[in-house]
């Protein structure tokens, strides 16, 4: 359940958090497009970006936002056209612009590098970012990688054409939004009526769904993938067991991309980790990315490795 603190930040509205404004790049070395990027931060220590998915806002990372914060200085931004973050005229969302909106948000915050935990197509993002400013990133963990899949509702999919998503893309209700967050939980008491309007609330505007649709458009799956066969940059794979969206089946895809993936699987969990797992998430991070703080340091030793999964562990 969330904690006191939780329910006190994660409320979606622009009057929390902050706004810093990032400079897209231009053609011919001018100056691009702004865009003002709406984010949360709290915690002090190294830097943490959490990066949500297409559809999303920071508000998914509610059940373990609080608990981050008192080991890192966590970040939670929302990406274009997502949240409270700018409707920019320009942007295309491709992942070529989107891993530079990243970059530009780190170079506002005077970032050099930061650890990063991308969930769904936030991963692909996150990846994409990795191959392009590989010393930016630190340690990264890819929460059920994957773009649009064939599991998903045919509203979501429908986005992919240019000639449907045209109509389709008014057609997301609030009961739409509940349907298909209940499809992506293990634990159908994580989403209550409060979480659907929360998750459903930045989306349900003209402009917000015409952003939807070009995120959906221009997700290139193939283009990051065929971009991260150079990179050996270790990166931790992380699904559900129970994930419907991208199964745990695709960790086998990844594995075989990245010179250095590891896997970890999270059992009575579904896409959304962090709703339905976060206890459980918050472990394999504290684990995987040790905090810098030296009150945790003499409570826990640093290990390289992450703890084993559920699944693991029966098969000692």
């Amino acid at each position: 359940m969330e904690d006191a603190m939780a329910g006190k930040l994660f409320v979606n509205s622009e009057q929390v958090g902050d706004y810093i404004t990032v400079t897209m790049p231009g053609k011919d070395d001018g100056a691009g497009e702004e865009i003002r990027i709406h984010y949360l931060e709290s915690g002090v220590g190294e830097p943490l970006l959490l990066i949500h998915g297409i559809g999303q806002s920071l508000y998914t990372w509610r059940r373990v936002f609080s608990e981050l914060s008192e080991n890192y200085r966590v970040i939670a931004i929302d990406l274009p056209g997502h949240g409270y973050s700018g409707r920019p005229e320009n942007f295309c969302y491709s992942m070529d612009e989107m891993a530079d909106l990243l970059h530009g948000f780190l170079v506002e915050k005077d970032i050099r590098s930061a650890h990063m935990v991308g969930f769904s197509t936030g991963s692909m993002y996150m990846l994409r970012f990795l191959t392009l400013y590989p010393e930016c990133v630190a340690n990264c963990i890819a929460i059920a990688p994957g773009g649009v899949t064939k599991q998903m509702p045919g509203l979501i999919r429908s986005l992919q054409s240019p000639v449907k998503a045209v109509f389709t893309r008014n057609l997301f209700s609030a009961g739409d939004v509940r349907k298909m967050l209940r499809e992506c939980v293990y634990d159908q008491t994580a989403m209550d009526e409060r979480a659907v309007r929360q998750y459903y609330q930045p989306i349900s505007d003209g402009l917000s769904r015409e952003a939807l649709m070009y995120a959906v458009q221009n997700f290139d799956m193939k283009h990051v993938t065929d971009g991260l066969r150079e990179i050996d940059h270790e990166v931790l794979l992380l699904w559900g067991r129970e994930d419907r969206w991208h199964t745990a089946n695709n960790s086998v895809f990844f594995q075989g991309i990245l010179q250095n993936g590891r896997y970890f699987l999270i059992r009575n969990a579904g896409h959304i980790v962090q709703e339905d797992a976060p206890g459980k998430l918050l472990e394999v991070i504290l684990s995987y990315i040790p905090p810098a703080a030296p009150v945790y340091r003499r409570r826990s030793k640093r290990r390289k490795n992450p703890p084993r999964s559920q699944e693991e562990e029966q098969q000692q």
